[in-house]
């Protein structure tokens, strides 16, 4: 892979799960997501769907994951096609103050500590409390996309103290290839808030993945970006 010199390189934050949420539709897209993420040199897929808490239990969603995972890992068994991928069970778990009386552990990334979170548009309630309680649990934020929250990427000292405190910041790929949100990416970057890029991949039409491309895009910091995707599986990101 162009800009990539180390053997592992997941994507971890992946909408893939066939009729979860408004990710793929279908097995059949499912299996073509994962296609093209092989495609990409990309070894460890982490599958995501949105958890929204103050809509369904957590034991309600890790249900509907594993009978969506069950059916996705039958078409696997089944196609035709060579689909050689780990996969890992995951969430993207829309942010809100009660997650302290959930159970956090299972909404994380396969066996690790880190928990994809998903964040308002605007500052949320109690933030900086429930971060901090989840860390104090020894859960490891991975703030997902964190180029769409104004409220926060305006604020370099909120920034600078979620980072001390062993936050994880993910952007999107794909937002390297938008006129509104390419520079503000790139600035994140160069300042040093982004440990992981992802695809956010939902469809192989509008939403495909295209991680490999905004690596390239940012060939500077690809391979350090890579090698961290990997360590955050590896449950080693420092």
């Amino acid at each position: 892979m162009s800009n990539i010199s180390i053997n592992g390189f997941a994507d971890i934050h992946t909408h893939i799960l066939p009729n979860m949420d408004d990710g793929a539709s279908s097995p059949e897209e499912s299996l073509r997501l994962l296609i093209e993420e092989q495609k990409q040199g990309i070894t460890d897929v982490v599958l995501t769907p949105h958890f929204n808490p103050a809509g369904e239990s957590v034991e309600d969603f890790l249900a509907r994951r594993q009978a969506a995972f069950d059916i996705l890992s039958k078409e696997i068994k089944e196609s035709s096609l060579q689909i050689d991928l780990n996969l890992h069970l995951g969430a993207e778990v829309r942010y809100d103050p009660n997650l302290i009386y959930s159970d956090v552990f299972s909404l994380c990334i396969g066996n690790t500590s880190y928990m994809l979170l998903e964040l308002t548009n605007t500052y949320p309630f109690n933030f900086e409390q429930t971060i901090n309680w989840l860390i104090s649990r020894g859960i490891s934020p991975v703030l997902a996309h964190i180029e769409r929250y104004d409220f926060l990427i305006s604020n370099k000292k909120l920034l600078d103290e979620l980072l001390y405190t062993g936050v994880v910041f993910q952007c999107n790929a794909s937002s390297l290839f938008s006129r509104y949100y390419a520079r503000r990416v790139k600035k994140l970057m160069k300042n040093g808030y982004v440990q992981v890029l992802a695809s956010d991949t939902h469809n192989t039409k509008e939403r495909p993945p295209r991680l490999q491309e905004g690596l390239k895009k940012v060939s500077k910091f690809s391979e350090q970006l890579a090698k961290n995707s990997i360590k955050l599986m590896e449950n080693q990101l420092v």
